[in-house]
Protein backbone atom coordinates (compact mmCIF):
# COMPACT_ATOMS: atom_id res chain seq x y z
CA UNK A 1 0.00 0.00 0.00
CA UNK A 2 1.37 3.40 -0.93
CA UNK A 3 -0.05 6.43 0.79
CA UNK A 4 -0.55 9.51 -1.35
CA UNK A 5 1.35 11.98 0.80
CA UNK A 6 1.04 15.40 -0.80
CA UNK A 7 1.82 18.19 1.63
CA UNK A 8 1.93 21.65 0.06
CA UNK A 9 4.83 23.94 -0.44
CA UNK A 10 4.01 27.22 1.25
CA UNK A 11 1.95 26.07 4.23
CA UNK A 12 1.91 22.31 3.61
CA UNK A 13 -0.99 20.66 5.39
CA UNK A 14 -0.92 16.90 5.76
CA UNK A 15 -2.78 15.19 8.53
CA UNK A 16 -0.80 11.96 8.23
CA UNK A 17 2.48 13.73 8.84
CA UNK A 18 1.36 16.30 11.39
CA UNK A 19 -0.54 13.94 13.65
CA UNK A 20 1.26 11.74 16.14
CA UNK A 21 -0.93 8.73 15.36
CA UNK A 22 0.53 5.28 14.71
CA UNK A 23 2.58 5.13 11.55
CA UNK A 24 0.97 3.87 8.37
CA UNK A 25 2.75 1.60 5.94
CA UNK A 26 2.69 4.43 3.40
CA UNK A 27 4.46 6.88 5.66
CA UNK A 28 7.12 4.30 6.54
CA UNK A 29 7.55 3.68 2.80
CA UNK A 30 7.94 7.38 2.04
CA UNK A 31 10.56 7.75 4.74
CA UNK A 32 12.48 4.78 3.38
CA UNK A 33 12.34 6.09 -0.20
CA UNK A 34 13.67 9.50 0.78
CA UNK A 35 16.40 7.96 2.93
CA UNK A 36 17.54 5.72 0.07
CA UNK A 37 17.36 8.48 -2.54
CA UNK A 38 19.29 10.90 -0.38
CA UNK A 39 22.06 8.35 0.09
CA UNK A 40 22.25 7.29 -3.57
CA UNK A 41 21.04 10.27 -5.62
CA UNK A 42 20.52 13.53 -3.73
CA UNK A 43 19.35 15.30 -6.89
CA UNK A 44 16.50 12.82 -7.34
CA UNK A 45 15.62 13.12 -3.67
CA UNK A 46 15.29 16.90 -4.06
CA UNK A 47 13.24 16.52 -7.25
CA UNK A 48 10.87 14.13 -5.49
CA UNK A 49 10.58 16.44 -2.50
CA UNK A 50 9.69 19.37 -4.74
CA UNK A 51 7.01 17.37 -6.55
CA UNK A 52 5.60 16.29 -3.21
CA UNK A 53 5.43 19.83 -1.91
CA UNK A 54 3.96 21.41 -5.05
CA UNK A 55 1.17 18.94 -5.81
CA UNK A 56 -2.17 19.63 -4.11
CA UNK A 57 -4.25 16.58 -3.20
CA UNK A 58 -7.56 16.17 -4.99
CA UNK A 59 -10.88 14.68 -3.96
CA UNK A 60 -14.29 14.38 -5.55
CA UNK A 61 -16.93 17.05 -5.06
CA UNK A 62 -19.78 16.05 -2.76
CA UNK A 63 -23.45 16.21 -3.72
CA UNK A 64 -23.88 19.09 -1.27
CA UNK A 65 -21.16 21.05 -3.06
CA UNK A 66 -22.78 20.50 -6.45
CA UNK A 67 -26.13 21.57 -5.01
CA UNK A 68 -24.57 24.78 -3.70
CA UNK A 69 -23.01 25.55 -7.09
CA UNK A 70 -26.39 25.11 -8.80
CA UNK A 71 -27.73 28.01 -6.74
CA UNK A 72 -24.93 30.36 -7.78
CA UNK A 73 -24.01 32.39 -10.83
CA UNK A 74 -20.80 31.38 -12.59
CA UNK A 75 -18.17 34.14 -12.49
CA UNK A 76 -15.12 33.11 -14.56
CA UNK A 77 -12.04 35.02 -13.38
CA UNK A 78 -9.26 35.66 -15.93
CA UNK A 79 -5.62 35.14 -15.04
CA UNK A 80 -2.46 35.28 -17.12
CA UNK A 81 -1.96 31.58 -16.50
CA UNK A 82 -5.57 30.63 -17.25
CA UNK A 83 -9.04 31.09 -15.85
CA UNK A 84 -10.34 30.45 -12.34
CA UNK A 85 -13.74 28.90 -11.72
CA UNK A 86 -15.70 31.15 -9.36
CA UNK A 87 -19.31 31.41 -8.21
CA UNK A 88 -21.45 34.18 -6.78
CA UNK A 89 -24.46 33.78 -4.51
CA UNK A 90 -26.80 36.71 -4.06
CA UNK A 91 -27.20 39.91 -6.02
CA UNK A 92 -24.22 41.39 -7.84
CA UNK A 93 -25.07 44.84 -6.48
CA UNK A 94 -24.73 43.68 -2.87
CA UNK A 95 -21.32 44.04 -1.16
CA UNK A 96 -19.16 41.01 -1.88
CA UNK A 97 -17.57 38.71 0.68
CA UNK A 98 -14.92 36.42 -0.82
CA UNK A 99 -14.48 32.89 0.58
CA UNK A 100 -10.97 31.44 0.28
CA UNK A 101 -10.35 27.70 0.71
CA UNK A 102 -7.18 26.01 1.92
CA UNK A 103 -4.62 23.68 0.37
CA UNK A 104 -6.24 20.80 -1.50
CA UNK A 105 -9.66 22.33 -0.91
CA UNK A 106 -12.41 23.99 -2.94
CA UNK A 107 -14.42 27.15 -2.59
CA UNK A 108 -17.62 25.26 -1.85
CA UNK A 109 -16.10 23.92 1.37
CA UNK A 110 -17.04 27.29 2.93
CA UNK A 111 -20.65 27.04 1.72
CA UNK A 112 -22.05 27.07 5.27
CA UNK A 113 -21.18 30.77 5.49
CA UNK A 114 -23.21 31.71 2.42
CA UNK A 115 -26.77 31.90 3.80
CA UNK A 116 -25.86 33.91 6.93
CA UNK A 117 -23.99 36.38 4.73
CA UNK A 118 -26.90 36.70 2.29
CA UNK A 119 -29.27 37.25 5.21
CA UNK A 120 -27.17 40.26 6.25
CA UNK A 121 -27.28 41.89 2.84
CA UNK A 122 -24.06 40.59 1.31
CA UNK A 123 -23.31 38.49 -1.72
CA UNK A 124 -20.83 35.62 -1.38
CA UNK A 125 -18.13 34.71 -3.90
CA UNK A 126 -16.07 31.53 -3.75
CA UNK A 127 -13.58 30.13 -6.23
CA UNK A 128 -11.19 27.26 -6.79
CA UNK A 129 -7.55 28.32 -6.54
CA UNK A 130 -5.01 27.49 -9.28
CA UNK A 131 -4.41 23.74 -9.43
CA UNK A 132 -7.50 23.06 -7.32
CA UNK A 133 -11.04 21.84 -7.97
CA UNK A 134 -12.48 23.09 -11.26
CA UNK A 135 -9.64 25.55 -11.89
CA UNK A 136 -7.45 22.86 -13.42
CA UNK A 137 -4.79 20.42 -12.40
CA UNK A 138 -1.07 20.78 -12.00
CA UNK A 139 1.19 22.31 -9.43
CA UNK A 140 0.24 24.97 -6.97
CA UNK A 141 1.78 26.86 -4.07
CA UNK A 142 1.16 29.81 -1.82
CA UNK A 143 2.30 32.24 -4.57
CA UNK A 144 -0.16 30.56 -6.96
CA UNK A 145 -2.95 30.87 -4.41
CA UNK A 146 -2.10 34.49 -3.60
CA UNK A 147 -2.15 35.32 -7.32
CA UNK A 148 -5.54 33.62 -7.56
CA UNK A 149 -7.03 35.66 -4.72
CA UNK A 150 -5.63 38.88 -6.15
CA UNK A 151 -7.15 38.01 -9.53
CA UNK A 152 -10.56 37.51 -7.91
CA UNK A 153 -10.31 40.79 -5.98
CA UNK A 154 -9.25 42.68 -9.10
CA UNK A 155 -12.07 41.14 -11.12
CA UNK A 156 -14.76 41.99 -8.57
CA UNK A 157 -13.48 45.52 -8.03
CA UNK A 158 -15.25 46.36 -4.77
CA UNK A 159 -15.04 43.76 -1.99
CA UNK A 160 -16.32 44.25 1.55
CA UNK A 161 -14.51 41.37 3.28
CA UNK A 162 -12.52 38.18 2.82
CA UNK A 163 -12.85 34.96 4.84
CA UNK A 164 -9.96 32.50 4.53
CA UNK A 165 -9.50 28.99 5.91
CA UNK A 166 -6.14 27.32 6.55
CA UNK A 167 -3.69 28.22 3.77
CA UNK A 168 -6.45 30.43 2.43
CA UNK A 169 -6.28 32.34 5.71
CA UNK A 170 -2.56 32.95 5.30
CA UNK A 171 -3.20 34.14 1.73
CA UNK A 172 -6.04 36.35 2.99
CA UNK A 173 -3.78 38.09 5.49
CA UNK A 174 -1.20 38.79 2.79
CA UNK A 175 -3.80 40.22 0.41
CA UNK A 176 -5.53 42.34 3.08
CA UNK A 177 -2.23 43.95 4.04
CA UNK A 178 -1.97 45.30 0.49
CA UNK A 179 -5.65 46.22 0.04
CA UNK A 180 -6.90 48.73 2.63
CA UNK A 181 -10.13 49.17 0.62
CA UNK A 182 -11.26 45.73 1.81
CA UNK A 183 -12.97 46.55 5.08
CA UNK A 184 -12.71 43.35 7.12
CA UNK A 185 -11.08 39.95 7.21
CA UNK A 186 -11.49 36.61 8.96
CA UNK A 187 -8.70 34.03 9.34
CA UNK A 188 -9.84 30.53 10.28
CA UNK A 189 -7.16 28.02 11.34
CA UNK A 190 -4.56 29.97 9.40
CA UNK A 191 -0.86 29.04 9.58
CA UNK A 192 1.51 31.87 10.46
CA UNK A 193 4.94 30.53 9.56
CA UNK A 194 6.15 28.75 6.45
CA UNK A 195 9.49 27.98 8.06
CA UNK A 196 8.01 26.30 11.14
CA UNK A 197 5.47 24.37 9.10
CA UNK A 198 8.06 23.13 6.62
CA UNK A 199 10.17 21.99 9.53
CA UNK A 200 7.24 19.93 10.83
CA UNK A 201 6.79 18.30 7.43
CA UNK A 202 10.50 17.53 7.19
CA UNK A 203 10.46 16.05 10.68
CA UNK A 204 7.45 13.90 9.84
CA UNK A 205 9.18 12.49 6.77
CA UNK A 206 12.53 12.37 8.60
CA UNK A 207 14.31 14.36 5.95
CA UNK A 208 17.89 15.22 6.85
CA UNK A 209 18.33 18.95 7.27
CA UNK A 210 20.50 19.08 4.16
CA UNK A 211 17.60 17.73 2.05
CA UNK A 212 15.10 20.14 3.58
CA UNK A 213 17.43 23.11 3.10
CA UNK A 214 18.30 22.16 -0.49
CA UNK A 215 14.59 21.77 -1.34
CA UNK A 216 13.86 25.15 0.18
CA UNK A 217 16.64 26.84 -1.83
CA UNK A 218 15.46 25.27 -5.10
CA UNK A 219 11.88 26.40 -4.58
CA UNK A 220 12.91 29.87 -3.44
CA UNK A 221 15.02 30.30 -6.56
CA UNK A 222 12.22 29.04 -8.75
CA UNK A 223 9.58 31.44 -7.41
CA UNK A 224 11.83 34.37 -6.58
CA UNK A 225 10.64 34.51 -2.97
CA UNK A 226 12.32 33.90 0.35
CA UNK A 227 10.40 31.72 2.79
CA UNK A 228 10.89 34.40 5.42
CA UNK A 229 8.57 36.64 3.37
CA UNK A 230 5.72 34.28 4.20
CA UNK A 231 5.53 34.86 7.93
CA UNK A 232 2.67 36.52 9.79
CA UNK A 233 4.92 39.43 10.73
CA UNK A 234 5.39 40.25 7.04
CA UNK A 235 1.68 41.00 6.58
CA UNK A 236 0.07 43.70 8.67
CA UNK A 237 -3.02 45.70 7.73
CA UNK A 238 -5.27 48.18 9.45
CA UNK A 239 -8.63 46.46 8.94
CA UNK A 240 -10.54 44.83 11.78
CA UNK A 241 -9.56 41.16 11.73
CA UNK A 242 -11.20 38.17 13.40
CA UNK A 243 -8.85 35.25 14.05
CA UNK A 244 -10.59 31.92 14.73
CA UNK A 245 -8.55 28.93 15.84
CA UNK A 246 -9.26 25.69 17.66
CA UNK A 247 -7.08 24.78 20.62
CA UNK A 248 -7.02 21.14 19.47
CA UNK A 249 -6.16 21.83 15.83
CA UNK A 250 -3.70 19.05 14.95
CA UNK A 251 -2.71 20.47 11.58
CA UNK A 252 -2.01 24.12 12.37
CA UNK A 253 -1.08 24.72 16.03
CA UNK A 254 -3.24 27.10 18.04
CA UNK A 255 -0.13 29.19 18.72
CA UNK A 256 -0.11 30.24 15.07
CA UNK A 257 -3.55 31.78 15.44
CA UNK A 258 -2.27 33.68 18.47
CA UNK A 259 0.64 34.87 16.38
CA UNK A 260 -1.73 36.36 13.80
CA UNK A 261 -3.67 38.05 16.57
CA UNK A 262 -0.54 39.60 18.11
CA UNK A 263 0.75 40.79 14.75
CA UNK A 264 -2.41 42.47 13.44
CA UNK A 265 -3.12 45.80 15.18
CA UNK A 266 -6.93 45.52 15.06
CA UNK A 267 -7.30 41.76 15.48
CA UNK A 268 -9.38 39.90 18.00
CA UNK A 269 -9.39 36.19 18.74
CA UNK A 270 -12.19 33.63 18.86
CA UNK A 271 -11.01 30.41 20.46
CA UNK A 272 -12.78 27.10 20.01
CA UNK A 273 -12.03 23.69 21.49
CA UNK A 274 -12.67 20.27 20.03
CA UNK A 275 -13.55 21.34 16.48
CA UNK A 276 -10.12 20.68 15.03
CA UNK A 277 -8.93 22.02 11.70
CA UNK A 278 -11.92 21.28 9.46
CA UNK A 279 -15.07 20.87 11.53
CA UNK A 280 -14.62 24.50 12.57
CA UNK A 281 -16.11 25.37 9.16
CA UNK A 282 -19.40 23.65 10.07
CA UNK A 283 -19.86 24.98 13.59
CA UNK A 284 -22.90 27.24 13.86
CA UNK A 285 -21.30 29.36 16.56
CA UNK A 286 -18.28 30.03 14.37
CA UNK A 287 -20.43 30.70 11.31
CA UNK A 288 -22.73 33.17 13.07
CA UNK A 289 -19.86 34.92 14.85
CA UNK A 290 -18.14 35.33 11.49
CA UNK A 291 -21.25 36.71 9.81
CA UNK A 292 -21.86 39.16 12.67
CA UNK A 293 -18.26 40.31 12.55
CA UNK A 294 -18.39 40.84 8.78
CA UNK A 295 -21.56 42.93 9.23
CA UNK A 296 -20.13 44.78 12.21
CA UNK A 297 -19.62 48.17 10.60
CA UNK A 298 -23.00 47.98 8.86
CA UNK A 299 -25.15 47.01 11.83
Amino acid sequence: MELNLKPAFFWPINRTIVRSASLSAGLIWQRAVFRLLWQTSPRHAIDRAIRLLLTPPRQDFSDAEFAAMEEASLVPVPMISGRLSAWRWGRARDPAVVLVHGWGGRGTQLRSFIEPLLARGFSAVSYDAPGHGMSGRGESSLPHMLAGLNAVLDHLGSVHAVIGHSVGGAVTAMALAQRPAVKRGVLIAAPASLTEHSNRIAAGLRWPEALRAATQRRIENRFGFKWTEFEAESSRGDQPLLVIHDRKDREVPFSEGRRHERNWPRARMLETSGLGHRRVLEDQGVILATAEFIAGDRS
